[in-house]
């Protein structure tokens, strides 16, 4: 694009810059034209009968598609072939902008086809220049888009912008507030979880200690609710003494 502005730059005449306006349109790589359309000299030629139309086209190929063209053509310079398969591609672009599932049908109608298959070329040759990702479903005769570039937007377009960016962002806040509670409430639940852990490991343990004293003083395991009271008295170690601490 910035060849095509600095030799806007140096256009003398009106023809100079319809030069540069029709190459930027044969172009391959060029899918965005709001930056010529800007340019003071391109504005000019509105004041030109023979080249007005020149402008016209280069906003239709900023913004609209290959309809708008053929309600005004006889009014607008003759598109040769590599421009209206750019056209087709932009016009296959709005549409896929617009909605995520296209019929076969639509696009056979907005896109002048007579055929499925010129329909499924058209959306192949469109992925392989990696300005749309989409599926093609055959058996339901449909695209699903997956992704697509934007094209130029006009100046009064941005306040339509803005407001589709406000809304995506409400819905990203939204989305954020739910996984911070999702967040909180799972540490929240691996606190109690550790926590209960921790008790259960510490009953355990004093069970085990418990258990293991009383083997070690030759208790029957089953039956270990003595106290330490109960073996404090000068009668109980009299007793152990002359049993030999058998009971």
């Amino acid at each position: 694009m910035d060849a095509y502005l600095n030799s806007l730059k140096t256009a003398s005449t009106d023809a100079d810059v319809v030069s540069v306006i029709q190459k930027a349109l044969d172009d391959e790589d060029i899918y965005h034209f709001g930056q010529l359309l800007e340019s003071p000299v391109i504005a000019k030629l509105t004041e030109s009968d023979e080249y007005k139309g020149y402008r016209r086209l280069l906003e239709i190929f900023s913004f609209e598609t290959l309809a708008d063209y053929r309600s005004s053509q006889a009014q607008l310079p003759q598109l040769n072939k590599c421009q209206t398969e750019k056209l087709k591609h932009l016009t296959l672009l709005s549409l896929a902008s617009d909605a995520k599932v296209i019929p076969y049908d639509r696009l056979m109608k907005e896109l002048e086809f007579d055929s499925e298959q010129q329909v499924e070329d058209m959306v192949i040759d469109t992925i392989y220049k990696k300005l749309l990702s989409a599926k093609l479903d055959q058996q339901r005769q449909l695209i699903e888009v997956d992704y697509v570039i934007g094209r130029d937007a006009r100046k009064g377009d941005l306040q339509k912008i803005h407001n589709m960016l406000s809304e995506w962002a409400t819905v990203c806040e939204g989305v954020i507030e739910d996984i911070s509670h999702s967040i909180k409430k799972a540490n929240a639940d691996t606190v109690f979880r550790r926590r209960d852990e921790r008790e259960f490991t510490l009953t355990l343990q004093e069970l085990r200690t418990s258990h293991a004293v009383a083997l070690a003083a030759g208790n029957n395991p089953g039956n270990i609710a003595r106290t330490d009271s109960q073996f404090s008295s000068s009668e109980y170690r009299n007793e152990q003494q002359r049993t030999g601490g058998r009971f």
